[in-house]
């Protein structure tokens, strides 16, 4: 085979003498039916159930030094690079429909949060899943609860549910946060190359090499296995980057052969440009099955995903472990889609995914759990020319440890509209240490309107500061109005907080609570809402008017 940059090419007369023989050997089985032919190809079904799993994930020796690594000893945080990322969970086991099903483990800011992946067929649902909870549990709750399943325990600590559809379901032992495990169920892919695409497939292993596309139509295809990679992927015009089932990249540091973005950053760390990133460039894709891992890159030295003034990005279906900087991120972009990703994270300003300055954006039954905000949009270009509109955020969960979980937030240099967060919840809400903080929040420090932004049919679970929170910083003159919350249901009795503190003539105009219910009452009162006001006019905010 030819070799391109340490990469596989694959000729097209081999490829034909490859087809050929496997033609020839399927022919051979067929007409074979003890060679094999008997054996069902499940990716021809739409029933079955197929567990995905990662090679060389290793039990800890020390699960208490694992996750005391995320602090210091005077209780600041420690966003130092470590060794390893992902262990095998020590708090779950997992079967799905019968199958053993491999449960990991990755650091948050509270704990170790264990994930297992799952394809499923259409016509594989409901899937009968069993959970045992390793410590022992009286009992286990399915978050969202709002998808209806419910978890049946026995007096040993298992739990048995069915999953009724795709996507992602969190079940938490006890309520205890510090220890959840989260099951995420994707529609089973096999890659289709697109027509005319040549593939260059990449060996796992130590790639201090640039991995580059030398052209456009290209796809690079990460094979499965540990790959480490050191410098980063920047994309052409109608390039895709696809990670196999059982891919695991770790980033490694990089060093100054590849140009450093800002050198130094604010925190006076050098930065370079995201692992893969892309900047002016039209239709291209990350997806598949793999995880990118970035914890063993020091603070702020790059980001996960990072796409800049390009048109037509997709994101699907990937892990994203542990990011530096924020993880998964939009400056300028139109037409993105991201759908079905599992996105973990401790370190400060480890956001999840940020739409900034941009429009026509879908991002959809995703889980993030980081250390900073979530899901979130935002104005930081005050030059961008694109309209910020029509943003959807649909059956995105979220557990904002440190900070919020998913609104318009700070950064707000231009007018905002139309953005939707529908269908989605957040199950705990745990930061508390300013006032500027919450679950679903609109909170401003720039100079926009910001108008006709939804939530809808949204479940707080958990909120241990303010499950709503619409709130101008001292330094914002800004405009809000027109702000809807519609079917909320809140559990517990943390006020919501609606607070003017502008200096500068910011404004808040006029809220709406419609149809939301607190602890399982509607809320057709202030009272039952319960209000936290600061410089504002109560007369502003509507209830079921």
């Amino acid at each position: 085979m030819n070799k391109r940059n340490g990469l596989k090419v694959i000729p097209w007369s081999l490829l034909m003498v490859f087809l050929f023989i496997i033609f020839g050997a399927c022919t051979f089985i067929e007409s074979n039916p003890d060679k094999g032919g008997d054996k069902e190809d499940p990716m021809q079904t739409e029933d079955f159930v197929s567990p995905l799993s990662f090679e060389n994930i290793r039990e800890t020796d020390d699960l208490k030094k694992f996750i005391a690594e995320v602090d210091n000893a005077d209780g600041s945080h420690n966003n130092d690079a470590k060794e390893t990322g992902t262990i095998i969970s020590p708090y779950f086991l997992l079967k799905a429909a019968g199958k053993a099903v491999d449960c990991y483990a990755v650091r948050t800011s509270l704990g170790a949060h264990s994930f297992a992946m799952i394809d499923a067929g259409a016509q594989a649902f409901p899937i009968e899943v069993k959970v045992d909870v390793l410590y022992g549990a009286e009992y286990v709750n399915v978050l969202p609860q709002k998808y209806g399943v419910t978890a049946a325990t026995d007096k040993t600590g298992k739990a048995t549910a069915e999953i009724p559809g795709y996507g992602n379901y969190t079940f938490v032992a006890d309520d205890k946060k510090e220890t959840a495990l989260t099951v995420i169920v994707r529609e089973a892919e096999e890659y289709a190359v697109p027509d005319g695409y040549e593939v260059i497939r990449v060996e796992a292993g130590n790639h201090t090499e640039k991995l580059t596309f030398t052209d456009e139509r290209q796809v690079l295809y990460f094979e499965k296995g540990t790959h480490y990679l050191k410098y980063n992927v920047a994309f052409k015009n109608n390039t895709q980057v696809y990670l196999e089932e059982g891919c695991y990249i770790y980033a490694t540091m990089p060093d100054r052969a590849e140009t450093p973005m800002l050198d130094p950053a604010w925190s006076g760390k050098t930065r370079w440009n995201a692992l893969f990133w892309g900047k002016g460039v039209e239709n291209v894709k990350i997806s598949g099955r793999g995880m990118v891992d970035l914890t063993k890159l020091d603070w702020h030295a790059r980001s996960a995903i990072m796409f800049e003034a390009c048109q037509g990005v997709q994101v699907e279906g990937i892990t994203l472990n542990n990011s530096p900087e924020w993880t998964l991120y939009f400056m300028g972009c139109r037409d993105i889609t991201v759908r079905e990703i599992l996105l973990f994270g401790y370190r400060q300003n480890s956001d999840g995914i940020c739409i900034a300055d941009g429009a026509d954006a879908l991002v959809e039954n995703c889980f993030a759990r980081s250390g900073d905000d979530l899901f979130e949009v935002k104005s930081m270009d005050g030059n961008c020319k694109i309209a910020i509109e029509n943003i959807v955020f649909r059956r995105c969960n979220g557990w904002p440890d440190k900070a919020r979980g998913m609104g318009i937030i700070y950064e707000s240099v231009r007018d905002i509209t139309d953005v939707r967060f529908e269908d989605c919840s957040i199950g705990f809400a745990s930061a508390v240490w300013q006032d500027e903080l919450g679950a679903l929040v609109v909170i401003l420090g720039g100079k926009a309107t910001v108008t006709d932004i939804v939530f809808e049919d949204i479940e707080v679970y958990s909120s241990a500061l303010y499950p709503v929170n619409v709130t101008l910083y001292d330094i914002a003159n800004a405009r809000i109005d027109g702000i809807y919350f519609k079917n909320l249901d809140i559990r517990g009795g943390e006020a919501v907080r609606v607070a003017n503190n502008s200096t500068v003539g910011g404004v808040i105009g006029s809220l709406y609570f419609e149809d939301c219910t607190r602890n399982g009452i509607l809320i057709e009162s202030y009272a039952r809402l319960g209000l936290k006001l600061t410089n504002v006019d109560k007369t502003k905010i509507y209830i079921n008017n």
